[in-house]
């Protein structure tokens, strides 16, 4: 055997005994890894444009940055009146958009070409997300937190906007990579405080290090929000540490998060209570998350042009939620335990995640042209619990429910364990300066189990497996013009909450009142992607048409009251978006201008309960015919921002955001008479005083017209007819209503940053 393949093979044996160790050390059960292979752990660059096309070499496929992706920078993210990672993402790329399900500025979903990263279960997902490789979909219901993501930790986020295979399970719409900041990139320290409109305030700490090859960065983050309607305070702090070892070809990285966050909602509201934005309808409604994550990487350099590397982690999140519902079903009798107006939801989530990835990478020429050679495995092991009780209730005059009864009602006991397992290979060649070929294939395997721990339906076992490609075409013809061509396959199969709660004769109540375990076949999406870049005397302009056909989409349908409904496939949906944006500059000035247009509809005819819908049947049915659009989808988004720096004390920004009417959930067939959402814009504005070179003064403004707008909508029954909007003991004074969730109005915020190298 030869010395380099000796070291070959000794390497390889010492990133996987590392990461089976570190499996081995840490308390059982977890989760579905990160991905495998790609481009080298080289840093993304840092440029001053808003959104850019990189392509930066990655150790693993998941952490990887391909070309034809948008790059968000830590310095972006941190400017205008962001309050979240996903408001701060829907500032800076082109097409993005926000709902607030919740009426919480923590907690919204991120809408992108038709497709969703929520937090909230009921909201069909559509994108993998990855923290530094590691996969962070939770394991329930493939949702993604937002707020378990240390804010003054991110280096950088990249959205891939189509489903690339290689990055495994629900890469439906694209991918979002989150890659975090260490001693070597943020040297120094940095302290900042911060305070306005609504309570909020929050601070920050952070401070790195290096010695030799070592390197150190800890980061602190607090945050508590009063938030702008009553019975909705949040709050949110966390803790990451990460240590790395450069040495050479031997790159070692170590880190750990700790986040805990509370988050409460004041639901959408009734159209006609719009001239009350900051009213609620119902309370309390809060969710109490906290997270343990462990992460290990070991990445080796060889000679002959190999990479190997090896990444373990185990996430461990507990969740505990309480939910006031109305009961659509009480018959004006008088109230009783067993026919109550109310009832409060109370749930326990516990969500066990491990994983383990092992990559090679080699970049030997291919018949003497340039080519890239990744393979990968990745096996991944979750494990979750969740509990539910329900007790009955009644509303207050001010509709805040209170419990009449013990939490005895409608138990849910179920334990799942997910177990996946993938394998992907991906060849990229350069047949001369101007081309290139891209093949990637994946196999994925998703094996889902549950158990109902009450001995009730909920149990039964299901297994998917399939392969999915991907092909792409590049050209550079001039040194001024980029255009690529793609077609990529993904796949996301149902998740536990999804196939117990997918039967219309039973609906479930979310967060979950789980019944019934039928089948759900897996959603598929088919991409095909052209586009196209063009770099000029201070402009670049980028277009990209992406057409994505789902076959078994996966979707919530929501009942009249709200909180309930099930699970089914839609035989077919289609995903059209045409996207044009600009970027530009000079040494005093940056702008950018962004216009997209999505055309998001339903392919197949089918029958859906809908009874708050005007045009509903005596059953309570729409009829929704192929072509209807999807609701909560806007028609069009467009953006401009400007950054004016007149010298180096002073730095002046605004941004401007319109979105397109969009259809309310439950008008799926698009014939309710209340129409579609209406139209808005959002004018901020922002400035950064530098004091000298340690201290800055930062004021940034949200909504500075205070425009009333409104970003979700759902049609449901209204119980609070009353005087005074209190509830009506009779059902006959329900009124079914168009329910939206009102906009942020007008805030200002404070913040002063003492920073050091």
């Amino acid at each position: 055997m030869s010395p380099a393949r000796r070291r070959f093979l000794f390497a390889a044996l010492r990133c996987a005994t590392g990461a089976a160790l570190l499996l081995q050390l840490l308390p059982a059960r977890a989760t579905h890894g990160e991905q495998a292979p790609a481009r080298a752990s080289a840093p993304s660059p840092t440029v001053r444009l808003a959104t850019v096309t990189v392509a930066t070499p990655a150790t693993t496929a998941s952490s990887r940055v391909p070309k034809g992706s948008y790059t968000v920078v830590a310095r972006q993210l941190h400017e205008l009146s962001a309050t979240s990672l996903p408001d701060a993402l829907a500032a800076r790329l082109p097409g993005a958009a926000l709902t607030h399900e919740q009426g919480n500025d923590w907690q919204p979903t991120l809408r992108y070409n038709g497709f969703a990263a929520s937090p909230l279960l009921g909201t069909p997902q559509g994108f993998s997300a990855y923290v530094d490789g590691a996969r962070v979909n939770e394991a329930f219901g493939d949702t993604l937190s937002w707020d378990l993501i240390p804010p003054n930790a991110i280096r950088s986020i990249s959205l891939v906007p189509y489903a690339d295979p290689v990055y495994g399970l629900n890469t439906l719409g694209g991918s979002l990579l989150v890659r975090t900041l260490d001693g070597r990139s943020a040297p120094g320290g940095e302290i900042e405080l911060r305070a306005g409109s609504f309570g909020r305030d929050s601070e920050q700490a952070r401070i790195a290090s290096t010695q030799g090859p070592w390197s150190y960065f800890v980061a602190a983050a607090n945050a508590h929000d009063d938030g702008f309607a009553p019975y909705s305070p949040s709050a949110r702090r966390s803790l990451f540490a990460k240590v790395t070892r450069d040495d050479g070809g031997h790159h070692l990285r170590l880190s750990y998060t700790y986040a805990q966050s509370r988050l409460s909602g004041s639901q959408t509201l009734p159209l006609g209570w719009m001239d009350t934005p900051t009213a609620i309808y119902s309370a309390p409604d809060y969710v109490d998350n906290q997270l343990g994550f462990l992460q290990l990487g070991d990445t080796e350099d060889l000679a002959g042009h190999w990479r190997l590397s090896a990444h373990a982690y185990l996430r461990n999140s507990e969740q505990s939620g309480f939910n006031s519902n109305v009961n659509n079903a009480y018959d004006g009798a008088p109230p009783s335990l067993a026919d109550p107006v109310a009832t409060n939801t109370a749930s326990t989530l516990r969500q066990r995640t491990r994983g383990l990835s092992l990559a090679a990478r080699d970049a030997s020429p291919l018949a003497g042209l340039p080519n890239v050679l990744d393979l990968g495995v990745d096996a991944q092991h979750q494990q979750v619990d969740f509990a539910q009780r329900q007790q009955a209730a009644t509303f207050t005059p001010q509709r805040y429910a209170v419990g009449i009864g013990p939490f005895d009602q409608a138990p849910v006991n179920l334990g799942v364990t997910n177990t996946y397992a993938g394998a992907y290979v991906q060849d990229a060649l350069s047949p001369t300066r101007w081309l290139g070929l891209n093949l990637a294939a994946r196999y994925q395997h998703a094996d889902v189990n549950m158990q109902d721990l009450l001995g009730g339906p909920l149990g039964g076992r299901h297994a998917f497996s399939r392969w999915n490609p991907s092909l792409g075409l590049e050209l550079h013809p001039t040194r001024t013009g980029s255009y690529f061509l793609r077609y990529a396959q993904g796949m996301r199969v149902p998740m536990p909450v999804e196939l117990s709660c997918a039967s219309p004769t039973a609906p479930c109540t979310l967060p979950n009142v789980l019944v019934a375990d039928p089948a759900l076949q897996p959603e598929i999406a088919r991409t095909t992607q052209a586009g196209a870049a063009w770099h000029l005397a201070g402009l670049r302009v980028r277009a990209l048409l992406t057409h994505t056909d789902l076959a078994n989409a996966l979707q919530f349908i929501s009942l009249a009251t709200m909180s309930q409904g099930y699970y089914a496939n839609i035989p077919r949906e289609l995903m059209r978006s045409a996207t044009v944006d600009f970027a530009g500059g000079s040494e005093r000035w940056e702008w950018t201008a962004s216009i997209s247009r999505t055309l998001a509809t339903y392919e197949s005819g089918f029958l859906v309960p809908s009874p708050a819908n005007s045009s509903a049947n005596a059953n309570g049915t729409i009829q929704v015919d192929p072509g209807a659009r999807i609701p909560d989808i806007p028609a069009w988004t467009a953006a401009a921002s400007a950054r004016f720096t007149p010298n180096q004390r002073w730095a002046l920004r605004t941004r401007l955001t319109a979105f397109g009417r969009r259809y309310a959930q439950g008008d799926e067939n698009n014939q309710d008479t209340r129409g579609s959402l209406p139209a808005f814009a959002v004018l901020d504005l922002g400035a950064r005083y530098r004091i000298d070179r340690h201290w800055k003064l930062d004021v940034s403004v949200h909504n500075l017209f205070n425009r009333s707008y409104y970003d979700f909508g759902q049609l449901g029954t209204n119980v609070f007819t009353g005087p005074g909007r209190s509830y009506a003991t009779n059902p006959a004074d329900w009124q079914s209503a168009q329910f939206v969730a009102p906009g942020a109005p007008r805030g200002a915020w404070l913040g002063l940053r003492y920073s050091w190298s």
